[in-house]
């Protein structure tokens, strides 16, 4: 029989039952923004994740994110810096995406990392995304033992901010997902899916796997990076927001404002 389960503060709560059991749709019983509702580009049916974890911040949290005055850049480029960091200057003047990548690997630990080179590659005849890691990562170790990850795509608020800085801190030590308000992790009791974020500031989460052609099977390293290349295969709704996805510019997350319009 598999149970669904919530964790808050330690505590394990049951909160529904599979609806060969109940007679209910389990959307009818999670609440509306744990509902498994999937849609997928491949006709396949979506994986099953049947455990989930709830987290509420510590007592000494900082302080919540909000929206700022908007602020002209900072950076300095008439500065006599080397190439490099002439080059570091340049890109904090252009706007990133900003998502939060999920996986694991063959010790079944869930592992994550917030990145800003997440684009789309192609979409025909199947959907392909790229985005690069700096190494070495666990995240990255994680992926390429299991061949599969999630990417999570934020909204352009505060709700999105604090999702995505959560994930800056690195795997190391205690575990990367405690201390998050407002997100449930859910993963699959075999370690075969790739954990799931649902909650406040997740729009929209999608499923890849990395690409099988040769002679890179989706994984092209550039010095101390690594270029990574997968097909999406599913696309699971998140929460609803009328926001545009969450941006980050000269060291500041960003929320997409007014339109450049020749009308």
């Amino acid at each position: 029989m598999q149970v669904v389960r919530r964790v808050q503060d330690g505590l394990g709560v049951a909160i529904g039952f599979c609806d060969t059991v109940t007679g209910r749709p389990l959307s009818t019983i999670l609440p509306k923004e744990l509902a498994p509702v999937i849609q997928t580009v491949t006709g396949q049916g979506p994986s099953s994740y049947i455990q989930s974890r709830g987290f509420r911040p510590p007592a000494s949290h900082s302080a919540p994110w909000h929206l700022a005055a908007p602020s002209p850049p900072t950076t300095d480029l008439k500065a006599l810096n080397p190439p490099s960091e002439q080059l570091r200057a340049v890109m904090r003047l252009l706007s990133q995406s900003v998502v939060v990548c999920t996986a694991s690997g063959h010790d079944k630990i869930p592992r994550a990392m917030t990145m800003s080179s997440f684009t789309s590659l192609t979409l025909k005849p199947k959907p392909v995304i790229t985005f690069n890691v700096a190494m070495p990562s666990r995240t990255l170790d994680s992926i390429q033992a299991s061949r599969g990850f999630n990417i999570h795509l934020l909204s352009g608020d505060s709700s999105g901010a604090a999702v995505a800085d959560h994930f800056t801190r690195g795997n190391v030590g205690a575990d990367v997902f405690a201390g998050l308000d407002s997100v449930v992790l859910e993963e699959s009791t075999d370690g075969a899916a790739s954990p799931l974020l649902r909650g406040e500031g997740v729009v929209h989460v999608l499923r890849c796997k990395l690409l099988d052609d040769e002679p890179s099977k989706g994984l092209i390293k550039v010095r101390d990076h690594m270029i990574v290349v997968a097909e999406v295969v599913e696309m699971i709704p998140g929460v609803e927001s009328n926001e545009f996805g969450l941006a980050y510019a000269d060291r500041k997350y960003r929320q997409v404002g007014s339109v450049i319009s020749n009308d």
